[in-house]
């Protein structure tokens, strides 16, 4: 199993072939419920797409495991920033990060950079060139 970023479900989401081969590589994918809290807000930020991304998106979450944030995951996400600093811009990438090692779990990102300064956290670049 593997953990998708945000930035790994989108393209999947919109069915971009690239990401779903690699996506394809894994039996079971998964998301942070925060990660599909990041979605959802994607849906209603462009009105002209909102249709076809709700669509999209309602079809990845049958698709995918929702994994929960919960305290193991705060506890984690806690050592995170006493490791790598608070940035208020990386909450959201630490909280995925938290759930990526809590469920002990490599995390699927188009931005590795985002996640680089993460103690135990096992990242696999997704990004398509």
């Amino acid at each position: 199993m593997i953990l998708l970023d945000t930035s790994a479900a989108i393209p999947i989401r919109d069915a971009h072939p690239a990401i779903l081969l690699r996506a394809a590589e894994w039996t079971v994918a998964s998301i942070s419920v925060v990660t599909e809290i990041e979605l959802e807000g994607g849906v209603v930020s462009d009105p002209a797409q909102s249709s076809r991304r709700r669509a999209r998106l309602d079809l990845l979450l049958t698709q995918v495991r929702v994994l929960p944030f919960q305290r193991d995951a705060v506890r984690v996400y806690r050592a995170i920033v006493e490791a790598s600093g608070f940035s208020r811009r990386k909450v959201i990438d630490c909280m995925i990060a938290a759930t990526a090692i809590v469920h002990d779990l490599p995390l699927a990102t188009l931005n590795p950079g985002d996640f680089k300064d993460i103690p135990g956290l096992s990242v696999e670049n997704w990004g398509v060139s």
